[in-house]
């Protein structure tokens, strides 16, 4: 478990400018390269509940600076959650045809990194983030 927070490994890369075809080409490598971690996190290796507070607690652990993670990472973490962690979890369930499972996985997922980072984010599929990058980022920045 605690070695699956290697899926932070490349996440400042990862998340550099992103428009949509790079956004897609990003999810890719993600994907290829941590799929082990992200089945696991996903829980789609085992029946046994997967351990999300220590997952989320070696998150905290790895970025904490004087006991506490600063505000600008918590927000890079958590993009990085919404853009890549949750997506790969949901796609991962659905080419497993174990789609209940991983939307599970991520709401548990959610609710622990919510409470450990003081945040109020939300998940959302691939698709749905793909179909966002069409004519403007967020509504406000054109991507092309």
């Amino acid at each position: 478990m605690k070695e699956d927070i290697r899926v932070f490994n490349d996440y400042e890369i990862l998340m550099k400018n992103l428009k949509r075809a790079k956004y897609i080409k990003n999810m890719e490598v993600f994907k290829e390269k941590y799929a082990g971690e992200i089945r696991s996190i996903t829980g789609l290796e085992t029946s046994e509940r997967y351990d999300y507070e220590g997952f989320v607690e070696s998150v905290f652990e790895r970025y904490k600076f004087m006991g506490k993670v600063g505000k600008l990472k918590k927000h890079d973490l958590s993009l990085f959650m919404i853009y890549f962690l949750f997506p790969a979890m949901l796609l991962a369930g659905k080419d497993a045809d174990m789609n209940e499972k991983a939307k599970e996985s991520c709401d548990s997922l959610l609710e622990t990194w919510n409470k450990k980072f003081e945040m109020d984010i939300k998940y959302i599929d691939y698709n749905t983030l793909i179909a966002g990058f069409n004519d403007k980022m967020f509504g406000i920045f054109k991507t092309s």
